[in-house]
């Protein structure tokens, strides 16, 4: 290269780089900005029409309206950003601002949070909002201050069912001998063991296709995972044991939030509060639409009796003696004592 064009070209790399870097550090810094919309930057795994995304855009559209544009928020779904472990390590560093994964996933980070797992752990959905919203969630929200994180509330994706090319599951009998893909956690694959069926943990990604192909018998998400990923089209069966509660937490960084002025911390904690009470009503309102669509596609649906559930609750007991030394029994019967 001509020596009189390497000077300027080298400027020009130096400007491109650290113009780079500027930004990055810029748009992804914990410390909110002097100047400019507050940038949040928050992910999710699911799509579009998902209530954890419709809520994440009333987020949006409710925070940047009552900042007068003090906040800027963008909402990255699909897993544009990472899968929910990546997200939330992403939010714990700060190089992204708020996430909102299943509670399931902080497992991985501290096993305390698998107590929303246990079957049968919460009878009703207002039991769970109740226990989450009150000590139980303080409680679990405390062990979120090492990591860097800051929960500013508890939504769901509803109760977990079961889907299966066999039959329809009334009691643990009926799941005797049938491969069911579960999440790899600890407590869903304990409870399936004592129930009698044989719990596989296979990759989300491979799910469809292992039941396509047979690989596996059955399959257990929320309704609004089951109908999103239509697995009415390779599954005939579904039965409404609703023996997980899935639960979900509004992360953000913990640094992020405490260096927020006052009254923008307080307008966030409150439209966070009004995001979550919109997402529950939103889940149990599009719940009854994904029942229809099953159902018009030609699923074979059939809801639990209490007696019926009470058969399974009663198999699951052994799950709850087998992880009351690393969840605490304390933690256990707070989380009960809401039903």
């Amino acid at each position: 290269m001509n020596k009189k064009y390497v000077f300027p070209c080298l400027l020009l790399a130096i400007a491109i780089m650290t113009g780079g870097i500027f930004y990055k550090e810029n748009h992804n810094r914990k410390n909110p900005s002097s100047t400019g919309p507050i940038v949040i930057r928050l992910a999710h795994v699911t799509n579009e029409v998902s209530p954890i995304h419709l809520s994440s855009v009333y987020f949006k559209e409710i925070l940047e309206e009552r900042s007068g544009g003090k906040f800027e928020v963008q909402v990255f779904p699909n897993s544009q950003l990472g899968g929910d472990r990546q997200a939330v390590e992403g939010v714990s560093i700060g190089s992204l601002n708020a996430t909102f994964p299943g509670t399931a996933v902080l497992a991985g980070f501290e096993p305390k949070f698998m107590v929303g797992d246990l079957p049968f752990i919460f009878k009703t959905r207002e039991a769970a909002y109740e226990a989450f919203d009150n000590e139980l969630g303080v409680e679990l929200n405390k062990l979120l201050e090492p990591l860097d994180l800051v929960n500013l509330g508890y939504g769901e994706t509803g109760y977990r069912h079961i889907t299966n090319n066999k039959k329809p599951i009334t009691s643990p009998d009926d799941l005797k001998g049938i491969q069911i893909r579960t999440m790899e956690n600890q407590i869903h694959m304990a409870s399936f063991s004592q129930w009698g069926a044989n719990p596989t943990p296979i990759s989300f990604s491979e799910l469809f296709t292992a039941l396509q192909q047979n690989t596996i018998d059955a399959q257990e998400n929320p309704l609004q995972i089951i109908s999103s990923s239509r697995f009415y089209e390779v599954q005939d069966y579904l039965s409404l044991t609703g023996h997980f509660f899935a639960s979900g937490s509004l992360l953000f960084n913990k640094e992020f939030v405490d260096n927020l002025p006052e009254d923008l911390n307080k307008l966030l904690n409150e439209c966070a509060k009004e995001m979550i009470a919109y997402e529950r009503e939103l889940t149990q309102k599009m719940e009854k639409e994904y029942l229809d669509e099953l159902r018009n596609a030609g699923m074979k649906i059939n809801e639990l009796t209490p007696e019926q559930k009470d058969l399974f609750i009663e198999a699951a007991q052994p799950v709850y003696e087998q992880f009351e030394e690393m969840l605490g029994e304390s933690l256990i019967e707070l989380a009960k004592r809401y039903n």
